[in-house]
């Protein structure tokens, strides 16, 4: 298997982009009945596990994109701030995690504005990416992030590598960077309980077929999951593993969406 051209900046042979869907107690209260009262706790663990995230994140030296609930935001502001500072990118991930499809293409976009001017104000950095709930999304969904002038949504698993995406073909593009169940923590975490070592050892070999195609993989992570002491282990081990190949591009979702762009518009 091999790549005839390079697809990637400073002959990288593939990307890597960790995404962290900082969800907060509303993700899974949209989820679970209101007297579940176990698995709606678990959710608290999101500042903890995002604060322990951002210290693996600190140590590998690696960047990735923090999806943030704007309510969750507002309950932990200050995480929001430290992960801008140091270096993460920060974008939309809805008001309080409810599924888009329902809402109608004005409340989806009501929702995302909402989202947007909530996040900048906090962060003091302007989102330019957007990552459904769920991946609950429709048609309106990606019309109204295009016409919020947003760069790159995370929605639709269409293959290995970026896709632009035309609601309207009058406006610029879309950035579709391909989400997967099989780079979703939840599916290996919560879904099937495997060992952190059996996590890792499945995205490894993900990672390396995927660098021999010269592709990319976009994992989705959340705090209250690989937030984890034993859980945290496998993105550890997996960022670890992909320095030491020397030429997997690890990068956040704006700066692959913009190569991208740059490179097919």
């Amino acid at each position: 298997m091999g790549t005839a051209t390079p697809r990637w900046p400073a002959g990288h042979r593939a990307a890597l982009c960790v995404s962290i869907d900082v969800d907060g107690a509303y993700g899974e209260a949209n989820y679970r009945s209101p007297d579940d009262i176990y698995w709606l706790s678990q959710a608290l663990y999101d500042p903890t596990g995002t604060a322990r995230l951002l210290d693996l994140l600190a140590d590998a030296g690696t960047p990735a994109t923090f999806c943030w609930v704007a309510r969750a935001a507002e309950d932990e502001p200050d995480l929001v701030r430290r992960a801008v500072a140091e270096g993460h990118e920060l974008a939309l991930h809805s008001w309080d995690h409810r599924h888009y499809a329902p809402m109608g293409k004005d409340g989806q976009r009501q929702d995302m504005e909402r989202s947007l001017a909530t996040l900048s104000r906090i962060g003091g950095v302007t989102p330019v990416g957007h990552k459904t709930p769920g991946w609950r999304y429709d048609a309106d969904t990606l019309a109204v992030a295009q016409e919020l002038g947003l760069v790159w949504v995370m929605d639709e698993p269409r293959g290995d590598l970026p896709t632009l995406l035309r609601p309207d073909p009058a406006r610029g593009p879309l950035v579709n960077l391909p989400p997967s169940r099989w780079f979703d923590d939840y599916t290996y975490q919560v879904d099937h309980m495997l060992t952190p070592q059996a996590t890792f050892e499945t995205w490894r070999e993900d990672l390396e077929v995927l660098r021999a195609e010269g592709r990319a993989m976009f994992l989705t992570l959340h705090p209250f999951v690989s937030g984890r002491p034993g859980p945290s282990r496998a993105i550890a081990r997996l960022l670890d593993h992909a320095v030491d190949m020397g030429d997997v591009w690890i990068a956040r979702a704006d700066q692959i969406a913009r190569w991208w762009l740059e490179r097919d518009v």
